[in-house]
């Protein structure tokens, strides 16, 4: 079943209310003695049902591990605010492949204002894909920053990876293969791009930027295939064992 995330587990029982019990009692119309799995701070808590009541549903914890669903490497996405429901649908499938935070930035060619971008519907978004997809931890939606500010930002990266359509020179693969695992930046830009005074700002951080090959990608496209390509270079589509 899709795993349930509470903020904190205190104690040998945990109460669950609101959608989460109406997930259980009506949706997967489970019953006492069943196992449910609960996540809190990447920590996999295994419990079994031991009362229903109309509005909540209390468990017995039977056993904990560490999540194995984390990857390895904290990344975090940095991408121009998009139109629509773009932003809706990086948040989900992002989620999915792993990222641990998003930070959506207004950058000169920015199609949106700050005030478009949704975070309480992005992070209901985010929930609702990492109980789908097993994690650890429910990444975390930033409110919009300006362009600006990312310099002070990035500066906290081990690896920022910087994908440009006029660099011809460095595939993405190569840059991959010389970077150092840890805390990643990824940073994608919106439907417009960057300018060049933006995109100069981001390859003196990042220490270049990196091609994606001869095709130009849909900016929600590139959020998800960046995002593929680093957790496969650093080994994340492997079983842990």
């Amino acid at each position: 079943m899709r795993k349930l995330f509470l903020d904190k587990i205190d104690g040998d029982t945990i109460t669950l209310s609101g959608d989460d019990h109406k997930h259980i009692a009506y949706s997967l119309r489970m019953r006492k003695g069943d196992e449910i799995t609960v996540c809190a701070d990447g920590v996999d808590y295994t419990a079994i049902i031991r009362e229903m009541t109309k509005t909540s549903t209390i468990a017995e914890i039977t056993g904990k591990a560490r999540s194995v669903s984390e990857p390895s490497i904290e990344l975090t996405l940095f991408f121009g605010a998009l139109k629509g429901d773009k932003n809706d649908y990086v948040v989900q499938k992002c989620t999915e492949l792993g990222v641990k935070e998003f930070v959506p930035f207004i950058s000169d060619f920015c199609a949106v204002t700050s005030e478009s971008v949704k975070i309480e519907r992005l992070s209901r978004i985010a929930l609702e894909a990492a109980k789908q997809s097993g994690r650890g931890f429910v990444p975390t939606v930033s409110s919009p920053v300006k362009f600006n500010d990312l310099s002070d930002l990035l500066r906290g990266y081990d690896t920022v990876v910087f994908p440009y359509e006029q660099e011809n020179e460095l595939p993405i693969d190569d840059y991959l293969k010389k970077s150092a695992r840890g805390k990643t930046a990824v940073v994608i830009g919106s439907e417009g791009g960057f300018s060049r005074k933006e995109a100069d700002v981001l390859r003196k951080i990042a220490g270049g930027s990196v091609t994606l090959g001869e095709r130009i990608l849909r900016a929600d496209t590139a959020c998800v295939a960046v995002v593929s390509v680093v957790m496969y270079a650093f080994g994340e589509w492997r079983r842990n064992k």
